[in-house]
């Protein structure tokens, strides 16, 4: 049942009182009440002005229906559309069943008149998050929402690691805090946005900061601000999903992150395959993560495909795969690659520090197999440097890890970027109702070489070990284990490395 504006019923209890006190007054002769009056004892006269009270109430109901019918026939002149205008015969018919139709019993309920929905009226929902859309489901549609990741951390190195990367304090941190809002607009050409914006630290900071066009001719999509480059599976793979509470270290070291540029990107064969490609450079001031290395224009490109795809398992058993690419050109003809163990709160453990290169090439190729709960995901990347002086040094790096939902749930896939999505627990977890959530296991083993030629970085080997716990599709808690292999220059260290966070997103 349709609700009437706050204005409508304001103007439909005004033009009843006015109503009712004109009776009053007709019926009233020096003061005194005569037959018939309203307040007359007489049960025939309070039946005859109940009668005349609910006729006028379907008259002001009618009266609000055409209101509304010509707010929407400008609103249609106002956008070009021409106007569906009503037949007056139908208007004239339905006052004339309005003040004829039988009157209801004095104690009866009348229902509302339904008043036809506007495009400008918007509503709210929850699907995951807090969604908008307006009354046509078309012309406006979004979501507001958010994120809050509180680390825990606590580490253990040995005397050679100390000096190598220096000494890892136990320490907490909100990783991510963020707001966001996204959504389409479709008012003759389908535009799209998103705006998110990271308080974590001292000062806040844009994330993905842009607008794009849908359904371009051959081109799919271009977008046009700040977001991730298309390059890696792990990378493009949102925070809030990924197995691990990092991505691999060849990711930190290789990925170039979120810059800002213009990106076209489709789909090909039935949603079968996907690509993308964009120019892209440094945002000097608002950095959502940070960047592995400073660069000036270059050039990413990725393009993904699912070889197998078990229709009748509802999502639950595909294979995808991938190759990236990105042609840069260093910032001051320097670059630099660095990573950490895996944790944000340790210290780059491998670091190239800043050397001449003219010229940088990326590439990666990536695979993820889901056979249900089970999962297998792996990526190689390497890249080679033009150097201002001496040879040309390479670098490369690689990760594989597994998964188990030991409660049956699995990895779903968004075909239409090729990466993964939000786990939907089978059971929510509730005290009362008996849901455990879903129960996630999963292995990682990842290496790094930032050795070659003049150049000595370090090579890093990751072993981690990982438990998710997802409460419901919006909360989950983690906790990871990671021993750290440090070989760099002539020292060789370890480490060990614990953390844990608590995860809310919406």
């Amino acid at each position: 049942m349709n609700k009437l504006p706050f204005g409508s019923h304001l103007r439909r209890n005004l033009i009843l009182f006015i109503t009712v006190l004109s009776l009053a007054l007709n019926r009233t002769v020096s003061g005194k009440p005569v037959e018939g009056a309203i307040g007359s004892s007489s049960p025939a006269a309070v039946q005859s002005d109940s009668e005349r009270l609910r006729r006028l109430e379907k008259t002001v109901d009618l009266l609000l229906i055409q209101n509304t019918e010509l707010r929407k026939q400008v609103d249609e002149l106002r956008s070009g559309k021409p106007p569906a205008l009503t037949e007056p015969a139908n208007l004239a018919a339905a006052s004339h069943a309005a003040q004829t139709a039988p009157v209801a019993e004095p104690h009866a309920a009348s229902a509302p008149a339904a008043i036809p929905g506007s495009n400008t009226d918007v509503k709210f929902f929850w699907k995951n998050g807090l969604g908008f859309e307006s009354a046509d489901g078309k012309t406006l549609k979004g979501k507001i929402g958010g994120r809050i990741q509180f680390d825990m951390a606590a580490f253990d190195q040995d005397a050679s690691l100390k000096g190598i990367a220096g000494d890892a304090a136990s320490a907490s941190e909100f990783r991510r805090v963020r707001i966001y809002t996204s959504g389409d607009l479709n008012l003759g050409v389908p535009v799209f946005y998103k705006t998110q914006i990271d308080f974590a630290g001292s000062d806040f900071k844009f994330a993905d900061v842009y607008v794009g066009l849908k359904e371009i001719p051959y081109l799919g999509v271009l977008q046009l601000g700040q977001r991730y480059e298309p390059f890696s599976l792990e990378q493009l793979t949102s925070d809030n999903y990924t197995t691990f509470m990092e991505r691999a270290a060849p990711i930190e070291a290789f990925s170039p992150a979120r810059n800002v540029g213009a990106m076209v990107h489709n789909e090909m064969f039935d949603g079968r395959a996907t690509w993308a490609l964009g120019i892209f450079s440094d945002d000097k001031n608002d950095r959502g993560d940070g960047d592995s290395f400073d660069s000036g224009t270059h050039v990413t490109g990725r393009i993904t495909a699912l070889p197998w795809k078990d229709e009748s398992s509802n999502g639950r058993r595909y294979w995808h795969v991938g190759a990236g690419g990105s042609v840069v050109d260093p910032e001051n003809d320097t670059v630099r690659f660095r990573a950490r163990p895996e944790a944000h709160l340790a210290p780059p453990y491998v670091d190239t520090k800043d050397f001449g290169a003219t010229a940088l090439y990326l590439s990666n190729v990536e695979s993820l197999w889901t056979f249900g709960s089970v999962s297998l995901q792996a990526e190689y990347f390497r890249a080679w440097v033009n150097a201002v002086s001496g040879l040309d040094p390479g670098f490369d790096g690689f990760y594989v890890f597994g998964s188990w939902f030991l409660t049956g749930e699995h990895r779903p896939y968004v075909a239409s970027e090729g990466i993964v999505g939000r786990v939907q627990p089978l059971r929510n977890f509730s005290f009362r109702g008996g849901g455990f959530g879903a129960l996630e296991f999963a292995l990682r083993y990842s290496r790094l070489n930032l050795d070659d030629e003049s150049v000595t970085g370090g090579r890093l080997a990751d072993y981690t070990a990982g438990l998710n716990w997802h409460l419901n599709p919006n909360a989950r808690a983690m906790l990871n284990y990671i021993f750290s292999d440090v070989d760099r220059g002539n020292s060789d260290g370890r480490g060990h490395s614990i953390q844990t966070r608590f995860q809310v997103d919406f």
